[in-house]
């Protein structure tokens, strides 16, 4: 894979208004057009500093590295030695979860389509020795079991960090060992790490945060490295040419080098959908998340982690490709912008948005009340002839309590609203319905949240 930083003027300027418009500090942008990637940076490293940002600065890429390990997987599906509707307890027979059926029906499928049912945040560190995924699996007997396994899509990092202990038990090996051994070195990533004493070497670009949410005015976050416990969930520090490099291989034949990594009917697998995703995506393949567009299918994923947000997306039969890196917690409302302008000026492709639908008052009211999950509380209200949602967010990692911006909220059918303002507009929420005709869960980030009453 040849690159190039050819300029390109009007993509220069989406690129600069978006980040000045989100206050985004610094991003690198990667395209792949049929084997030719072409990479750029724009803004600088780290306020504090005001180093630049460079083509080949590091930035932590989050959950994209949920579809790394799913990759990682199909691998070792490849070879017999894993079966995806295999329950998980058939390898991990010491497991043990709060619902004992669940224990027994939780599937490798699950685990990779999010769909197992259980309480998907937990970020608590177990330090950085080798142990760490094993101390974590060892307390999920704490994890509640939101919904029954295959019922609901609801995003699940706990989900991953299961995969990666099924990987370290069929290996022997740490996770990020047999990452390395399988994935990144066959493909060529030689610029993805895991670890903070591995990236330091390199220019990293430091994340930010806001100094009030929603705000553009950022400051440097002191945290950089995720508990290890996470690395299968969303640990790769990695650049764009890297993640091109990885793009480029998923719309591939699964060889490297003349040398077979996957066959392409397990690249193919990956991207077939396994349940709808609600506000997430409209459907989600094995760690790939699948995105309507006018054209057909754009098949990603995003990553957030403290003070980075992170984009791939890639198109399927075409060769085409596009990734944004950005040190910012607001990173995504700028990338947002960034890709849809370059999909459809350089593919045609629009994404698909639902057009906004007029709700009768009782049907608004029926929504509103309050909302929780451990890391959120939502509010919903009526006003007017929308809805006004409320968010006092909880940091799981720094226990930091920020309370967001109001959001307004168009209705875009009965059961679903699209936020029309602040940073994370263009997202929906979804409201669910329980046995009793009342909300059961609000989706909101592909988390389900519980319906508290009014």
């Amino acid at each position: 894979m040849s690159e190039t930083t050819t300029p390109a003027p009007e993509l220069d300027g989406v690129v600069e208004a978006a980040m000045t418009r989100w206050g985004v500090p610094g991003l690198t942008l990667g395209i792949l057009r049929d084997g030719e990637a072409e990479t750029r940076a724009y803004g600088v490293a780290s306020l504090e500093s005001g180093y630049p940002v460079r083509p080949d600065s590091l930035f932590q890429i989050g959950s994209i590295s949920k579809v790394y390990t799913a990759t990682l997987v199909m691998t070792f599906v490849e070879e017999g030695v894993l079966d995806l509707d295999t329950p998980v307890s058939t390898y991990l027979p010491d497991l043990v979860l709060a619902d004992p059926a669940a224990r027994d029906a939780i599937t490798v499928r699950h685990l990779l389509a999010h769909t197992s049912g259980l309480e998907g945040d937990r970020f608590t560190d177990y330090g950085m020795g080798d142990d760490a995924l094993s101390r974590a699996i060892a307390e999920f007997h704490t994890l509640r079991q939101i919904t029954p396994p295959g019922e609901t899509w609801s995003y699940c990092n706990t989900g991953f960090y299961l995969t990666g202990a099924i990987i370290e038990r069929l290996t022997g090996k740490p996770f990020e060992t047999v990452m390395r051994e399988r994935i990144l070195e066959p493909l060529g990533l030689t610029r993805s790490f895991f670890f903070a004493h591995e990236a330091i070497t390199y220019p990293v670009a430091v994340g930010h945060l806001p100094v009030q949410p929603g705000e553009p005015a950022h400051e440097v976050a002191r945290r950089f490295p995720l508990p290890r416990c996470v690395n299968a969930a969303g640990g790769i520090i990695s650049d764009v040419g890297d993640l091109l490099r990885f793009a480029a291989f998923h719309l591939g034949d699964g060889t490297v080098d003349g040398q077979r990594v996957l066959s392409p009917e397990s690249l193919a697998a990956m991207r077939e959908p396994q349940t709808e995703a609600g506000s997430f995506a409209e459907a989600y393949g094995l760690a790939w998340a699948l995105h309507a567009y006018d054209g057909g299918w754009v098949v990603g994923h995003g990553g957030s982690t403290g003070g980075y947000q992170a984009q791939l997306r890639i198109v399927p039969g075409s060769g085409f490709a596009v990734g944004v890196l950005t040190n910012s917690a607001q990173g995504a409302a700028a990338y947002s912008e960034i890709i849809d302008w370059v999909l459809e000026h350089e593919c045609g492709l629009r994404p698909v948005r639902p057009e906004p639908v007029s709700l009768s008052a009782d049907e608004l009211a029926w929504s509103a009340g309050r909302y929780h999950r451990p890391d959120v509380d939502i509010t919903i209200s009526v006003d007017g002839d929308r809805l006004r949602g409320e968010v006092v967010n909880r940091n799981l990692i720094t226990g930091k309590v920020t309370t967001l911006p109001p959001m307004t909220l168009i209705p875009i059918g009965e059961r679903r609203v699209r936020i029309a303002d602040t940073h994370v507009r263009g997202e929906t929420i979804e409201f669910l319905e329980g046995p009793d005709g009342n909300p059961r869960f609000l989706r909101f980030h592909g988390r389900l949240a519980d319906w508290q009453g009014r």
